[in-house]
């Protein structure tokens, strides 16, 4: 009888567990189906009808794509039983301005979408995720108020990635070639390469005079070697949580912004890939960013739109081995790993749909 009453329980317990991990995995769903529907609310005095739709959250990264391209991240429905000049205004607490815009409202619902612009550096001081709020403000011509409400809006920090295939592009975000961080490496950079022997270029001229292949690998081994020899800097091992634009999973990772890989001399293997991409950009050549399972390198183009690419790996500032000898591995690398390849992004075609550089 006892040992039934043993096995009684602990199947109950079982039960308990089982079914405790499928409510937690419910709620973890149905939280995420939450933020992707985002957030609607509604009211207004009368004669006016007021409904606000927004996300549950934004990503500061993505903010300014968002900006070039016009995509409404918040939308204002209005109406009125009586003909009314409404004026609007929508703006992210401490994230950005706030935009007005006035509008007839009449019995008929209308939409206005909107995407205030941003304050000054505000991306840059968007560190760590914040809840702020959405600040909707609604009056007619004479201040009368009819609507306010600030809703609340997860503002997350500028390192966040969501690696995920409709984003695959976005990480060109991090590609900084105007930082002023990287212009000081690119300008370390070019006084190394005035130091060494022909037919290296005396100057980062990117693909200018016609440049050979071998002076833009020199260009290139002499932004690596910088890295090295100048700023000390360490890799640090973590995985890129993306398998392809056919992957239908969702993963965050943190990204530091060149600058802040150049201040803390260590980055992890696509913090590495961005940074040297940024210079790369920066003195007119094409790069792009080749994604292998858990890893991620540099591939940059010999010719102006040629598909002859050559690859750096950032890995190897920690082995001691020159940008040339680098090079050599990084398209062994790439070589071994052809068939693997999980996704190849070009950051020129990143800048073509709207992807600018974060900051």
């Amino acid at each position: 009888m006892g040992k039934k009453l043993a096995v009684l329980l602990l199947t109950l317990i079982g039960l308990t567990v089982v079914s405790g991990g499928y409510i937690v995995g419910g709620l973890q769903a149905y939280s995420r189906y939450q933020q992707a529907v985002g957030q609607q609310r509604c009211g207004g005095q009368k004669p006016s009808h007021i409904c606000v739709q927004a996300p549950a959250e934004v990503f500061s990264a993505y903010y300014p794509f968002d900006l070039s391209t016009r995509t409404n991240l918040f939308t204002v429905t209005y109406s009125s039983s009586s003909p009314l000049t409404l004026i609007i205004s929508v703006g992210v607490v401490g994230f950005t301005q706030v935009e007005t815009r006035t509008v007839t409202a009449t019995t008929n619902a209308q939409s206005s979408g909107f995407t205030p612009a941003l304050l000054d550096q505000a991306v840059r001081k968007s560190t760590s995720d914040v809840t702020t709020s959405l600040r909707v403000r609604v009056t007619d011509t004479r201040n009368t108020l009819y609507y306010f409400n600030d809703s609340p809006l997860l503002l997350h920090a500028h390192q966040l990635m969501q690696w995920v295939a409709a984003n695959r592009l976005k990480i060109a975000a991090w590609v900084t070639p105007d930082d002023p961080m990287v212009i000081a490496l690119v300008t370390r950079a070019a006084n190394l390469l005035a130091a060494q022997t022909a037919p290296t270029p005396l100057a980062m001229i990117g693909y200018a005079n016609r440049a050979s292949p071998q002076e833009v690998r020199g260009q290139v081994n002499a932004i690596f070697d910088t890295l090295r020899l100048d700023y000390r800097m360490r890799y640090s091992q973590e995985s890129v949580p993306y398998n392809g634009p056919g992957d239908t999973s969702v993963a965050l990772e943190n990204i530091k912004l060149p600058s802040e890989i150049l201040q803390q001399r260590s980055g992890m293997c696509i913090e590495l890939t961005v940074l040297l991409a940024s210079a790369v950009e920066k003195i007119g050549l094409d790069a792009e960013i080749v994604i292998i399972p858990g890893h991620a390198f540099l591939g940059v183009a010999m010719a102006p739109d040629d598909k002859q690419f050559q690859y750096w790996d950032g890995v190897q500032v920690n082995n001691g081995v020159a940008g040339a000898s680098a090079n050599i591995f990084a398209n062994q690398e790439y070589s071994a790993n052809a068939r693997k390849i999980v996704d190849t992004i070009l950051i020129k075609a990143a800048r073509l749909q709207g992807v600018g550089p974060m900051v």
